[in-house]
């Protein structure tokens, strides 16, 4: 554990390409968490309803795409300012955003839920740099990931209340997936599928919601590697720090009964893990 923030839903950890920072949310408590490269830690109150979504790296030092319920804002640390980008969901009512990535061409992928966790009703966007977001593909409860292979031409994706993940192929300059397969399955006592991250070798890297675990998995679908944690709700991951060589972890404690939550005190703070192999290295957005 490298810092214990108490967050009720810590999720979206990224290392900033950029600066070399790492950030991550607390989805639920509205807060944004920054460690810099001396080890200080800065949190921000973000002036948004609950419950915010993801953040990924903006096209500046400093600066981010921050989803929340009104849509995409790019938020500016120095000034700690937000201004709107979109809103492909508006639409729509109780529909959240949720986890989002960068893949390797440079597009935004973002994955949105039911706010009950109830119906069918989530989706995939793309948002290729300079154009509207379209819909690449629909009828999940939760979506969580997304996460993309070394060379770009795999996406995966977490149908976490479907207890599996996804695989999909995508080609450089398409928002059209094909090839939509099942990856992986999660048993019962694994928990759910929560967010992803990749390494340099393609190995897959699942958090577990409910499952006190990380696992990886080899480009093939193998487990290769379980990683037992201490709390029950890790929920999201990144590779960061020196030469990528640091897996950072979320997690939960918004729900736990307090038996649970007794058991885990942990819950809600951000780990650290040595994975043994390095990550591959995430890409900013820039939208135009």
């Amino acid at each position: 554990m490298i810092a214990q923030t108490d967050d009720l839903l810590g999720e979206a950890p990224l290392w900033h390409p950029l600066d070399g920072c790492l950030y991550w949310l607390d989805l639920a408590g509205t807060r944004l968490h920054r460690i810099n490269g001396h080890g200080g830690i800065t949190t921000r109150r973000i002036d948004r309803p609950a419950p915010l979504g993801a953040i990924v790296a903006g096209p500046a030092v400093g600066c981010l795409v921050l989803c929340a319920l009104d849509g995409l804002s790019l938020y500016d640390w120095s000034s700690d300012t937000l201004s709107p980008l979109c809103h492909p969901e508006a639409s729509r009512n109780a529909i959240g955003y949720n986890d989002a990535k960068v893949d390797r061409s440079g597009r935004l992928w973002i994955g949105t839920s039911d706010l009950a966790e109830q119906e069918p009703r989530g989706a995939l966007w793309c948002w290729t740099p300079g154009a509207a977001p379209v819909l690449a593909d629909a009828g999940f409860t939760v979506v969580n990931g997304p996460a993309f292979s070394p060379d770009g031409g795999t996406l995966y994706l977490s149908d976490s209340v479907g207890r599996r993940v996804l695989a999909y192929d995508v080609a450089p300059g398409e928002s059209v997936l094909t090839n939509r397969r099942v990856f992986a399955t999660m048993a019962v006592d694994e928990g759910y599928p929560d967010g992803l991250t990749v390494d340099a070798e393609g190995g897959l890297w699942v958090a577990h919601w409910d499952g006190w675990r990380i696992t990886r998995f080899s480009p093939e679908g193998e487990r290769t590697l379980v990683v037992p944690m201490p709390v029950p709700r890790i929920t999201s991951l990144a590779f960061g720090g020196e030469g990528l060589a640091t897996l950072f972890a979320t997690s939960a404690r918004l729900e736990l009964a307090e038996p649970l939550l007794s058991a885990a005190p942990l819950s809600g703070a951000l780990f650290a893990v040595d994975a043994g192999v390095p990550g591959a290295a995430e890409r900013a957005f820039v939208p135009v």
